[in-house]
C-alpha cells in the first residue's frame, strides 16, 4: 500500500482515463482500500484516522464496473470534494458521481480537505 501511494503521487494531474483495472483508494496515512471490477466500497468517517463526526459513516462510494472503471458517488448529507486533472476542488452532494481517473482526489471534509483526503490509483 505504501508503496503504491508513493508511486502513483506522481501520476496525479495526467488526466488520463483509466484502464480496466484494480483500483486503490488511500489515505495520506497510506491506508489503501482496494475495489475490483463489479465491486463497490463505501467510505466514511470510521475510515480517517481521526473520525470526525461531521462526516457521514457512508459518505462516499467508490463503485468500479465490470470493465474497470471507476466513479465516485456522494452519499452522505455533507458535500464530497473531488478534484481530478489539476482542476480546482468541485463539491458533489448526496447521489452526484463522477468518472474517477488515475491520480483522482477525494475528500470526505469540505471544510478541510487535507485531513480527509483519499487518492485513488488504478493498476
Amino acid at each position: 500500500p505504501g508503496a503504491a501511494a508513493g508511486a502513483g503521487a506522481a501520476g496525479y494531474g495526467g488526466g488520463q482515463f483509466a484502464a480496466a483495472g484494480t483500483w486503490q483508494v488511500c489515505n495520506a496515512a497510506g491506508t489503501c482500500f482496494v475495489v475490483r471490477p463489479g465491486e463497490d466500497h463505501i467510505i466514511g468517517r470510521n475510515d480517517l484516522p481521526v473520525p470526525k463526526n461531521t462526516i457521514s459513516r457512508s459518505q462516499c462510494q467508490i463503485q468500479v464496473s465490470a470493465d474497470g472503471t471507476a466513479k465516485v458517488m456522494s452519499c452522505g448529507k455533507p458535500e464530497t470534494g473531488y478534484a481530478s486533472g489539476g482542476r480546482p476542488w468541485e463539491f458533489l452532494r448526496c447521489y452526484e458521481s463522477r468518472q474517477l481517473q488515475n491520480g483522482d482526489l477525494i475528500s470526505l471534509d469540505k471544510n478541510d480537505l487535507e485531513s480527509a483526503m483519499f487518492t485513488c490509483y488504478v493498476s
